[in-house]
């Protein structure tokens, strides 16, 4: 197919003209996305490598965790690392990163690359690197990645696509959350015209799923309880529950939008143990700003989506990560 018009269905954006001139003038890139990857941060990597390998750079992708096994049909999965070489490329680019710790330990390797590219949708990015294309309005960073290819001019593939689908689709949750403006259906558009296939790749990431996940979101069951007279339901999961399920942590996605889903909710809690001692917190919400909750605790992510780490135990954790959810359905009913 012919490659989309500049700036795609995005719309022109001079940050992002400005990000693909970088890429044309450089020969080595390094590509790194934040921890705990989900579809958005593993779909624009992937995508991404692609179109600088089909322009004939030499790319390096690496991520601070593995790739989730729901997205090891994407291509180009297994070339994914967990470091990036000690050699310092031409540019550096973190994908779906709101703050550069959240690219844990590849941290300092992208940081100390001459020229340093942010690109991001979050709401709540502690803005760094030399060219930032911070844009809260994309409905993912797969779409901004999609507007940089036709700043490029680069006729997206079938491989491409599927990548920036997967991206687009699962960060704007099967195309039912808030963020799907008529912006991302135009991108989902172009992008299944350009090959990517909605149902193989709907079935791959929201139905299929193995059996530890299964059993895992039956322990999450049965922690499962209503606090704030009802309006916030949170479980939890220890590490034990993770060891008899034969579980790993990417056998938790999905768990927490079914519990935000109940009717009457306005925030869902779960809570991960991934040490002893530590927390992996998921927050969802119907309309509260859940992302300025992560914030307190060092985190982030969107205002109905985030996420954080708290270290303590259980008790601990709960007590101080609901006083914050409390304080926000206050302001939200204060600003209503």
């Amino acid at each position: 197919m012919e490659s989309s018009p500049a700036g795609g269905a995005l719309g022109l954006r001079p940050e992002a003209a400005a990000i693909a001139r970088a890429i044309a003038a450089a020969n080595v890139i390094h590509l790194a996305s934040h921890e705990n990857p989900d579809g958005d941060a593993v779909g624009s990597l992937l995508g991404l490598r692609l179109i600088l390998l089909e322009l004939g750079k030499t790319v390096h992708v690496a991520l601070p965790h593995p790739v989730p096994g729901r997205y090891a049909f994407l291509q180009g999965a297994n070339a994914v690392e967990l470091s990036l070489p000690a050699d310092a490329p031409d540019l550096a680019i973190a994908l779906d990163c709101d703050g550069a710790d959240r690219l844990a330990d590849l941290r300092d390797a992208i940081l100390a690359a001459p020229v340093v590219a942010n690109v991001d949708h979050h709401q709540g990015n502690h803005s760094f690197g030399d060219l930032r294309y911070v844009d809260p309005s994309a409905p993912a960073t797969a779409a901004q990645v999609h507007a940089i290819a036709g700043e490029l001019g680069v006729a997206i593939s079938a491989s491409e696509a599927t990548c920036l689908y997967c991206g687009l689709a699962t960060d704007t949750g099967g195309f039912r959350f808030g963020n799907t403006t008529a912006a991302a259906l135009r991108v989902g558009a172009e992008l299944v015209e350009a090959g990517a296939d909605p149902e193989d790749i709907a079935r791959r990431v929201f139905t299929q799923r193995p059996l530890a996940a299964a059993l895992l979101e039956g322990r999450a069951l049965c922690s499962l309880r209503p606090v704030l007279g009802g309006r916030v339901l949170v479980a939890s999961l220890s590490r034990d529950d993770f060891r008899s399920a034969a579980a790993g942590p990417d056998d938790t996605e999905g768990i927490i939008d079914a519990f935000r889903d109940v009717r009457g909710v306005e925030v869902a809690v779960l809570l991960k143990e991934s040490e002893p001692r530590t927390w992996q917190v998921s927050l969802r919400a119907q309309d509260v700003d859940v992302e300025a909750v992560a914030a307190q605790f060092g985190g982030g992510g969107h205002r109905v989506a985030a996420g954080c780490t708290v270290n303590g135990n259980l008790e601990e954790v709960e007590v101080g990560v609901l006083a914050a959810v409390e304080g926000a359905l206050r302001e939200g009913e204060a600003g209503a």
